[in-house]
């Protein structure tokens, strides 16, 4: 599954849904804004579930730390265990800033992921989902 998006204002998007896919084949994907410019984009991590062809195994989904030459030691960040008869979906409000790494390191999958990509109007204020949140 590539990402998808779908935008949250009729105008200008501020914020647009994304997805993707990790599985067995494709164990990382990396997410990078669409928008180029002044605006500050952040990553909103909302869901993280295994597909119906999900085998019983543990699914582990971490962050990998964007390169670094000064210190080699910084280590992925496990951020999901999954297992299809005991915890086959999270629910999370993780913030993140692009570009962000995610790996599939255990399992096999599918494990789906979904979120927002949001951007931040010139004034600071955040634009993103509904505005009645």
């Amino acid at each position: 599954m590539n990402r998808s998006r779908a935008s949250s204002t009729a105008k200008a998007a501020t914020a647009t849904l994304w997805g993707c896919e990790l599985n067995q084949e494709k164990r990382t994907w990396t997410f990078k804004p669409q928008k180029e410019g002044k605006q500050d984009c952040k990553v909103l991590l909302s869901t993280i579930c295994l597909g119906e062809k999900a085998k019983e195994e543990m699914n582990l989904v971490e962050i990998l730390p964007p390169p670094n030459q000064e210190d080699k030691r910084t280590k992925p960040i496990t951020i999901a265990s999954l297992q299809a008869s005991a915890l086959p979906m999270i629910v999370m409000g993780l913030e993140l800033s692009p570009p962000v790494t995610f790996q599939l390191r255990a399992g096999s999958g599918p494990v789906f992921l979904s979120g927002q990509e949001c951007y931040e109007k010139k004034d600071g204020k955040r634009r993103g989902g509904s505005e009645t949140q």
